[in-house]
């Protein structure tokens, strides 16, 4: 179904609507169902996107982790607060539900090879698959691509370029995306970008993300925090949430609240000015992941918001910096800036909103911390270890 006109398509293989060119999203008639004889994300095959079983992906992605939290959430007066740490899939963050989805589909399609981008963690994810889908895999990421998550991505061989000025500049955005679109229409190749505006097949991976929470919790959270770049996660994890609920597994749906860095808040800004659309501005934020300008699935994101389904917030870099270490010093989790700023948006959230009730909150981790080893670095570089002759350790 079309988000912008509502056309429904009975044909399988659209990739945006033929009427107004707006986003699709895939229907089902099934209720979504945990089958227990299925492994990660597959366990929910009846609600995605059909592919034969000897086409589909698995490297252990999904069935990720809810970690309930043992200090921060009565510090906090929350009820209860659960960590979906993502890091705990194959190559370290969400992307990895995306790239089996997306790569599984495109094996069922008779790809021969996938072109995307990424600022790090889908280049990676989709790098990994597609060595197990034997692909080739065209990459083009951020001139200032986090190292870690680079490295990753050439270890499966994809073929990486860098782009100056993407990530930055929403001008330069722009034109990649559309010379990736360009490409991937002229040589039929699967085109990895994960947003629901560029494929709408392989994003509905991360709904499961939603699935798992509700079957672990058996029921709905009240709230669910998760960071927005280009808002495919946010609205993503929405999405799985509307099926349950619009399958009556649940009577109500949690509020879904995105967060951006204040450096790149551009669906924040136009959700609290009323926009429709994602303000313009260039990024000057420092977390990897969240520097995305012209958000893709931005208009997405503010759609749900305005419909009831949630809001926005936005933080400072500082802010997720120190939600990162309380993380790892108070609930013994060590995840990337981005996978932390859904904490920090629930601080600034607590903060601002004393009168609110956070019963029953899930903060959505995206990724693991050894994904940027330059901010790993900057959090340990001051910490001296002493090294000792053996007759002097005093224990």
């Amino acid at each position: 179904m079309c988000t912008e006109c509502e056309t429904v398509q009975q044909e399988i293989s659209l990739y945006a609507c033929p009427v107004c060119g707006g986003i699709l999203l895939p229907q089902y008639e099934s209720v979504p169902i945990n089958d227990k004889s299925q492994k990660g994300i597959w366990r929910y095959h009846a609600s995605l996107p059909p592919v034969p079983v000897e086409n589909r992906l698995y490297l252990g992605e999904g069935m990720t982790p809810l970690i309930p939290s043992s200090r921060l959430g009565d510090k906090l007066g929350i009820g209860e607060l659960y960590f979906k740490y993502e890091g705990g899939n194959p190559t370290g963050s969400y992307k990895d539900r995306i790239a089996a989805m997306g790569l599984s589909w495109a094996i069922g399609q008779g790809r021969e090879a996938c072109i995307g981008t990424s600022s790090g963690n889908a280049g990676a994810a989709t790098a990994a698959y597609a060595a197990r889908a034997d692909l080739p895999y065209h990459l083009f990421v951020l001139e200032d691509v986090t190292e870690a998550k680079l490295a990753q991505a050439l270890v499966h061989k994809a073929n990486v370029r860098k782009v100056k000025g993407f990530g930055n500049d929403p001008a330069i955005g722009k034109r990649v995306f559309e010379r990736i679109f360009e490409g991937a229409a002229e040589h039929g190749w699967e085109m990895m970008i994960t947003a629901f505006r560029f494929n709408p097949y392989a994003m509905e991976g991360v709904k499961t993300i939603a699935y798992e929470i509700y079957d672990e919790l058996q029921g709905m959270p009240s709230h669910v925090y998760a960071s927005a770049g280009g808002g495919g996660l946010y609205c993503g994890i929405w999405k799985g949430f509307n099926e349950l609920n619009k399958n009556g597994r649940t009577a109500a749906a949690p509020c879904m609240v995105a967060v951006q860095s204040e450096g790149c808040s551009n669906i924040v800004r136009a959700y609290h000015a009323g926009s429709r659309d994602p303000l313009s501005g260039a990024s000057t934020s420092q977390i990897s992941g969240l520097q995305v300008p012209n958000p893709p699935d931005g208009r997405l994101a503010l759609q749900i918001m305005a419909n009831g389904g949630g809001s926005g917030i936005a933080v400072s870099d500082p802010l997720i910096w120190e939600a990162q270490r309380l993380l790892a010093e108070e609930e013994g989790i060590f995840c990337e800036p981005a996978g932390a700023a859904s904490v920090a948006g629930l601080i600034r959230d607590c903060a601002e909103n004393t009168g609110r009730s956070f019963d029953k909150v899930v903060c959505v981790i995206s990724g693991n911390g050894f994904k940027d080893g330059k901010r790993l670095s900057a959090m340990t570089s001051e910490i001296a270890v002493p090294c000792l002759d053996v007759e002097q350790l005093d224990i």
